[in-house]
């Protein structure tokens, strides 16, 4: 019973504090724009309320009254947890009570490191005596927003030529004014207007639509509108935009409004203006200019046109030589046409001359031109002629030796050249060119029967059998009728039929799946690749010129059957080495092996692959037939042992084909 009436008289003596600068809702509030954020706080003793406060009041209050300072962590919104340090007055130990009194009140120092934007919430909490007092707390921390402020912009000047749009640059400057740093931007022109007639009448404005611009910082960095382009501008700084206005219609008076965005902020507009004119030297330019056009017109007309058209009939005429000639000419043809190459040569650098260029007339190319027809006439019957092989044509030969001749003549008039060339145009050319496809023809005909010889029953055999002979049948029927143009295309359809075939054979050799023996497959498959590469380009070339992709499918022929050759040659080292034998002691077939080997590079060293196929078939042949019958021999002097595997020989590439 006494304790309870003595509780009234205990909760008056107990000490009350407060802490200054409180809202109206009893809240300590902060406002940050900081990560680290740092407030003092002033907490203050209360006297007691009753008898005896006056006096407490005036003596300080109880001397050995002590108030200790906790605060709660403070709890964002997401619900992340931020602690508050607290230090109680100048203690640098971090002690968290002091004595306090009415008249020496204690300060309070909280700091906290804020991970983000937003609001904070927390208590402070107040402990003396028994009493406890709690006070929410409440931090929000905010972004800075910079304040930009455009300084006046004087009107800008730019310049227009006639149809040459016009162009300007505008210069604006800003500057910070809250005190806070940061970035702004992106600017963007909004409004770019021009002044109907030209001279600030109060006209309507009429859009420039055709006008574009480009912003460039004080750096030179340039950004498009609307484009990522962002200046840093320091706390109450200055920056610089230079705004380059270009596609300007016309020359006038032009108004417009840039806009300069600030994040987390208000964005800024700021208007200019630009005049735009035409120099007063301009029309006195084009006067200038019409002058120097038609002093150019004529200088080219005079001079140029006459050496430009010379140098183009002398280049046309030396690009035809080029044609004319083949890639292997005969000796006379060649010689022939060098001594015309000399001639265009010089002809050419007599006009490129800067003086003398005007010398060289157009009767002088004409010569050249004339002798060029000749000549084109004289090298078609020539070949034609080399290619009958022993037919007796002595008047063409006769004729042919005497255009050559006056080729070379350098005082050759053009009369003299018209004269020989109606003499050539008389030449029985359809008999010269029958002729040419009979010798070519009959040498199909007895490739075709040498190889179907040389291939016995192999698949290459039975094509040339079942597909040539009528072709070659088709040819020699048209042969002797008077269409000469089909019978020509008739001879090189069989032609192309049987290089398609010797084509065919040879892509079936090098492409079977299996690996021949005597080859690594690094080996094999360079060989198939170098082979492949010109049994592409003989395709290539079958439709244009069958006798040049018959010398790419020579090459190809050679360069494969040289690869066999010497595969084969080390294959029968390597078995004579297993056997057990000495390389120089070798057998009777080892050394008639050794002699068709011999034979075969021989003929391929004088460019007779043909030649050379049927030295390295029987080579092959007595090499495997011996090579079989080592190893039986071998094989059966052992006593109960399992047969060994044949040794590595090169396979016969035709017998080769993909399953």
């Amino acid at each position: 019973m006494t304790l309870l009436c003595l509780l009234p008289t205990l909760a008056l003596a107990a000490p009350r504090f407060s802490i200054a600068g409180l809202t109206s809702n009893n809240e300590v509030r902060l406002r940050t724009s900081t990560p680290h954020v740092e407030t003092v706080l002033r907490v203050d003793l209360l006297p007691p309320q009753g008898e005896g406060g006056a006096a407490a009041a005036q003596d300080g209050g109880p001397a050995d009254t002590r108030v200790t300072v906790l605060a709660d962590p403070l709890l964002a919104e997401d619900g992340t947890q931020v602690p508050v340090t607290v230090r109680v007055g100048s203690a640098t130990d971090g002690a968290a009570d002091a004595p306090i009194s009415s008249r020496q009140p204690v300060m309070v120092t909280l700091s906290a490191d804020l991970p983000g934007p937003g609001e904070y919430r927390g208590r402070v909490v107040l402990l003396g005596d028994g009493a406890r007092d709690v006070t929410p707390l409440f931090v929000q921390r905010v972004e800075a927003a910079p304040t930009v402020q455009f300084y006046p912009v004087a009107p800008a000047r730019g310049w227009t030529l006639g149809p040459f749009s016009g162009k300007a640059t505008v210069r604006l400057s800003f500057r910070e004014t809250a005190g806070v740093g940061g970035a702004v931007g992106p600017a963007a022109v909004v409004q770019l207007d021009r002044k109907e007639g030209g001279a600030g009448n109060g006209a309507a404005p009429v859009q420039a639509q055709d006008a574009r611009w480009v912003f460039r910082a004080a750096d030179g960095a340039q950004e498009g509108p609307g484009a990522g382009g962002v200046l840093q501008v320091p706390a109450h700084g200055t920056g610089l935009l230079n705004l380059d206005v270009s596609g300007l219609p016309e020359s006038g008076e032009y108004t417009g409004t840039v806009r300069l965005l600030v994040p987390q902020g208000t964005p800024v507009d700021q208007t200019f203006t630009i005049w735009v004119k035409s120099p007063a030297m301009w029309g006195a330019f084009l006067i200038f200019l019409g002058v120097v056009t038609s002093a150019a017109v004529r200088f080219y007309v005079q001079r140029v046109r006459p050496r430009v058209t010379l140098r183009g009939r002398a280049e046309a005429a030396r690009h035809k030589l080029q044609e004319l000639v083949p890639a292997r000419p005969l000796e006379r043809e060649a010689t022939v046409a060098a001594s015309l190459r000399r001639q265009v040569d010089a002809l050419l650098e007599n006009i490129q001359r800067p003086l003398s260029g005007l010398a060289v007339q157009d009767s002088v190319l004409a010569l050249f031109e004339a002798r060029l027809q000749l000549f084109s006439l004289w090298s078609v019957l020539l070949r034609q002629l080399e290619g009958l092989k022993g037919v007796a044509l002595l008047d063409a030969e006769r004729k042919l030796k005497s255009v050559e001749a006056l080729l070379q003549n350098d005082q050759a008039t053009s009369a003299d050249f018209t004269e020989q060339a109606q003499s050539l145009r008389t030449l029985d050319l359809e008999a010269v060119a029958r002729a040419v496809l009979e010798a070519r023809l009959s040498e199909l005909e007895q490739q075709s029967q040498t190889m179907r010889v040389q291939r016995g029953d192999e698949p290459v055999s039975r094509r040339l059998q079942g597909e040539l002979p009528l072709y070659l049948h088709r040819a020699r029927q048209q042969l002797p009728g008077p269409d000469l143009d089909t019978s020509r295309r008739l001879v090189e359809a069989a032609r192309e039929a049987f290089l398609e075939i010797l084509l065919s054979d040879l892509e079936g050799s090098i492409g079977g799946k299996e690996l021949p023996g005597g080859f690594t497959p690094e080996e094999w498959a360079q060989l198939r690749a170098q082979v492949g590469e010109k049994l592409i380009r003989a395709r290539a070339r079958k439709s244009a010129s069958v006798d040049e992709a018959f010398l790419y499918y020579q090459s190809a022929h050679a360069l494969y059957l040289r690869a066999l050759v010497d595969n084969l040659d080390e294959a029968v080292a390597a078995a004579q080495v297993e056997a057990g034998g000495d390389l120089s002691t070798r057998s009777d077939w080892e050394a008639e092996v050794d002699a068709r080997l011999d034979a075969a590079r021989a003929h391929l060293d004088k460019g007779e692959a043909n030649l050379a196929a049927p030295e390295y078939r029987a080579a092959h042949e007595l090499f495997a037939r011996n090579a079989t019958r080592r190893q039986q021999v071998a094989a059966g002097t052992r006593m109960q042992a399992p047969p060994a595997p044949a040794s590595s020989v090169t396979l016969d590439p035709f017998s080769q084909r993909p399953q």
